[in-house]
C-alpha cells in the first residue's frame, strides 16, 4: 500500500476492520472508517483517532447520500461491514438481511462509478457443510461446491447473503471491469474480538480467566481452523495491492484444525486455569432450528501461489497472543 493512498473501510470500528485501519495508517495511507456502531466500538479506534490521516463516519453503509462523497475520494475501498458470528446469523431479522443486501448494492453502484480498487470480505460460511457431506474432499478450495441446509435453518441466511455479495461483485468485474478481489476469511481471532456475538475463542478465554466453566455447544468434536488477525490483514493487503488479482477469490485461513474440546483444553493450559468444561445442547444455545458444521478447513494453495504468503502460526501461538492481549491479563501485568 503506497504512502498517501486514500482508503475507505466499512465496518471500520469492528474487530477486523479496526485492525485493518491500524495497518493502513501504519503504511502511510489516509483512512475513512464507516460504521453504524451496531457491533463495532469507537474504543477499537482509540489509536487511529490520534492520526490526522484518519476520520470516522458514523452512518449506515446502505445510505448512498452518505457514501457517495466518501467513495468519490478514495483509491481503495474495503467492504467489511456485515453482521458476524453464528449467534447473530441464527437470530438475524428480515431487516438485518435486507440491510446487508442494500449495503452491497449501494457500495457496488458507487465503486463501479468512481472506480477505486475494491476488496470484499466474504466468509468460510460460504462453503456451508461441504466437508461434512463430501467424504472425498479434505479441504475447501475456492472453486469447491457449496452445501447449505434448509432455509428453515436461519443460520444459513448469512452464507446466502455473502454468496449473493460475491455473485454481484464478480458480475460487476465482468460487466464493467471493476477491479475487485474477494477474500474468504476463516475464523479470524485476535485482540478486540468479543465473544458475545458467537466467536468461540474469546468466549473460552473470558471464561477461563474468570475461573468459570468453559461452555462447549454440542459434543465438542467440531473442528475448525483459526487465523490470527495480523496474518489475515497482511494477506488482504498483499492481494488488494496486486493488479492481477482482479476478479479472483482467495481463501485466507490457518490450516491446522482443532476440535472445540481440544481448544478448551489448550485455553485452560495457556491461562493456567482450572476451569472445567460444561457441554450445552445446541437447542439451549441457539433454539430448536439450528444446524452446526462438523469440519471446515481451507485450501490456501491459491493464496500461496499468487503472493508467496503462508500462514504457519500454530494454534498455541494464536491462543497465547489472544490471552496476552486480553484486558484481564493486561491489567494484571500492569
Amino acid at each position: 500500500m503506497a504512502q498517501g493512498t486514500r482508503c475507505v473501510v466499512t465496518g471500520g470500528a469492528g474487530f477486523i476492520g479496526s485492525h485493518l485501519v491500524d495497518a493502513l495508517l501504519a503504511r502511510g495511507a489516509s483512512v475513512v472508517a464507516v460504521d453504524n456502531m451496531s457491533t463495532g466500538s469507537m474504543s477499537n479506534l482509540s489509536a487511529a483517532l490520534q492520526s490526522p490521516r484518519f476520520r470516522v463516519v458514523e452512518a449506515n453503509v446502505a445510505d448512498p447520500d452518505v457514501m457517495e462523497p466518501v467513495v468519490a475520494e478514495c483509491d481503495v475501498f474495503f467492504h467489511l461491514a456485515s453482521y458476524v458470528g453464528v449467534k447473530l446469523a441464527s437470530q438475524s431479522s428480515s431487516q438485518t438481511i435486507l440491510n446487508n443486501l442494500r449495503a452491497i448494492d449501494t457500495v457496488l453502484e458507487l465503486v463501479s462509478r468512481y472506480r477505486p480498487r475494491f476488496l470484499l470480505t466474504s466468509t468460510s460460511e460460504i462453503y456451508g457443510k461441504a466437508l461434512d457431506v463430501q467424504q472425498d474432499v479434505t479441504s475447501l478450495a475456492e472453486d469447491a461446491d457449496r452445501v447449505y441446509g434448509a432455509t428453515e435453518i436461519h443460520r444459513w441466511s448469512y452464507a446466502g447473503i455473502k454468496a449473493v455479495e460475491e455473485f454481484l461483485t464478480l458480475a460487476k468485474h465482468s460487466e464493467v471491469g471493476l477491479e475487485s478481489v474477494i477474500v474468504r476469511l476463516f475464523n479470524i481471532v485476535g485482540p478486540r474480538q468479543v465473544g458475545r456475538h458467537g466467536p468461540v475463542l474469546p468466549r473460552f478465554v473470558d471464561q477461563a480467566l474468570a475461573g468459570e466453566p468453559i461452555t462447549i455447544y454440542g459434543t465438542g468434536d467440531q473442528r475448525r481452523c483459526f487465523t490470527y488477525v495480523d496474518d489475515a490483514i497482511n494477506a488482504m493487503l498483499l492481494l488488494v495491492s496486486r493488479p492481477d488479482t482482479a476478479g479472483e477469490v482467495f481463501n485466507i485461513g490457518g490450516c491446522a484444525p482443532v476440535s472445540m474440546a481440544e481448544l478448551a483444553e489448550l485455553v485452560c493450559r495457556v491461562t493456567k486455569s482450572d476451569s472445567g468444561v460444561r457441554f450445552v445442547d445446541y437447542e439451549a444455545a441457539y433454539g430448536t432450528r439450528f444446524e452446526d458444521v462438523q469440519f471446515r478447513m481451507p485450501n490456501t494453495d491459491k493464496l500461496e501461489r499468487w503472493t508467496g504468503f503462508t500462514i504457519n502460526r500454530s494454534m498455541e501461538d494464536v491462543v497465547r497472543a489472544v490471552v496476552a492481549q486480553h484486558p484481564r491479563t493486561r491489567s494484571e501485568v500492569g
